[in-house]
């Protein structure tokens, strides 16, 4: 070739940065596996169990991590870019709010079905007064998530969503000063803390600061620490991710040394007559940094696979496809969770393999749920993401996965008499129903592609 026809061919489209953060997937995947594992073990092992209390007290660092990850990934997208308020909640709000209200209102009639069944359900509506407790009951499980364990987390991520734009504005402006505002929410952390495993003082049993001390745990105020530290690392992204790469063995090192130092005193004032629940609380202080070391390493841990990972091999399409369900596995894993007790719980086998058996079957019935609803036409309300694409989905293979679930349901409740049977049957229909759209969908659209040929 010529050095004028080199000259007259046009140069490569450059390569788009990849810009995913695939660290946080791997924090994202254990966060969500360790907060199902903590409350598997809290539903199937005895409160006295001071080995359990270990391993709990160790997961509950998942609670932290989840509000670190938000105020992380938040301020990645938008430190370099601006942020329009009103665009922001109106998106935001849309992919958590959505999923918020349709799962606690599912709760809500489930817990009621569940233990007292179809009578149980009308009888919150026979009447004037039972519509009027019922209303009540739904706004204040709207307001405070408590329609199931695990729901706070939706109520304070909306008030994360909520300050961010502020947080973020002060941020941007207060360049070199980032350290000691860090210090001070750390600060604040530590005395909010502190007093929340206490008695309130006297004037936090009253008005409208006693009603807000008494929901406490589900405001942004015992999270603000872990949520502006996870700001505050992502707005200086490149020094962090340096400074975490450098020295990650030392990071991890210095956690696991600090792990060991709150487990050693656990047992110790366990050992001095402090029971479980005290010593394994979220909120003991002394406890936080334990927490804060789990991240860090967990933050290291994922900076090596975000080096060694193989773009496009099974563990990386497995860790992206893990990624993208955690939200939607988050919320179902309790209706998961409730559908296999009591059964597991009152096994006569040892904790340890019941609590394995209670896991995988949890987690295996989750994903099951979680699968056939990113497949359903009320994926965004229940996922908080849109469907996977009609055109693309395989509708023989997956009605033969739902046919497969609906046989399996019915021998696993006729045959072992588990009600987790009829949530099994129940999913493999909707998920057979779905295709059902489906394949309606791509034959009605293939006529038509063929017609326009």
């Amino acid at each position: 070739m010529t050095d004028a026809a080199a000259a007259d061919t046009p140069a490569p489209p450059a390569k788009k940065k990849d810009k995913h953060l695939y660290q946080i997937d791997l924090v994202r995947l254990v966060t969500f596996g360790g907060v199902i594992l903590d409350h598997v073990m809290l539903s199937v092992t005895a409160p006295t169990n001071v080995a359990a209390g270990a391993v709990e007290m160790f997961l509950r660092y998942t609670r932290y991590g989840f509000f670190a990850l938000t105020g992380f990934v938040l301020t990645y997208q938008y430190r370099k870019r601006d942020l329009k308020a009103t665009e922001f909640w109106r998106r935001r709000y849309k992919l958590i709010g959505l999923p918020f209200v349709t799962w606690s209102l599912f709760y809500w009639f489930y817990t009621r079905y569940k233990f007292g069944g179809v009578d149980a359900i009308t009888n919150a509506w026979n009447s004037f007064d039972a519509v009027e407790r019922s209303v009540k009951s739904i706004v204040y499980d709207l307001i405070t998530g408590h329609a199931a364990y695990h729901l706070y987390f939706l109520s304070v991520s909306m008030q994360i969503y909520l300050v961010f734009p502020l947080v973020l504005w002060v941020l941007k402006r207060s360049c070199g000063y980032h350290r000691y505002l860090l210090a001070v929410s750390l600060v604040v952390q530590m005395v909010v803390m502190y007093m929340m495993v206490r008695p309130p003082v006297s004037f936090l049993t009253w008005g409208i600061q006693g009603e807000i001390w008494s929901h406490l745990v589900v405001t942004i105020i015992p999270y603000q620490f872990f949520i502006f530290a996870g700001c505050v690392a992502a707005m200086h992204f490149e020094a962090f991710q340096g400074f975490v790469k450098r020295w990650r063995r030392q990071l991890i090192t210095g956690g696991l040394v600090v792990m060991l130092a709150t487990w050693v005193y656990y047992l110790y004032v366990v050992d001095h007559g402090e029971d479980l629940f005290r010593a394994t609380n979220v909120f003991m202080l002394h406890n936080m940094w334990a927490f804060i070391a789990i991240i860090i390493i967990l933050y290291s841990l994922g900076t090596i696979w975000q080096e060694r990972r193989t773009p496009g091999s099974i563990p990386d399409r497995l860790m992206r496809t893990a990624s993208d369900r955690s939200f939607g596995i988050y919320l179902a894993h309790a209706l998961a969770l409730y559908a296999l007790l009591p059964q597991i719980a009152t096994t006569s086998l040892p904790a340890v393999p019941r609590v394995i058996i209670a896991y995988l079957a949890t987690v295996a019935l989750t994903v099951f749920i979680v699968e056939t609803l990113r497949r359903s036409p009320i994926s965004l309300i229940t996922t908080g993401r849109n469907r996977i694409d009609w055109r693309v989905q395989n509708a023989g293979r997956s009605t033969a996965v739902g046919l497969m679930g609906i046989v399996i349901g019915v021998i696993v409740r006729l045959g072992f008499e588990m009600w987790a049977g009829n949530l099994i049957a129940a999913t493999g229909a909707f998920l057979v129903f779905s295709m059902a759209l489906v394949y309606w969908r791509q034959v009605r659209e293939g006529k038509v592609a063929e017609e326009t040929v």
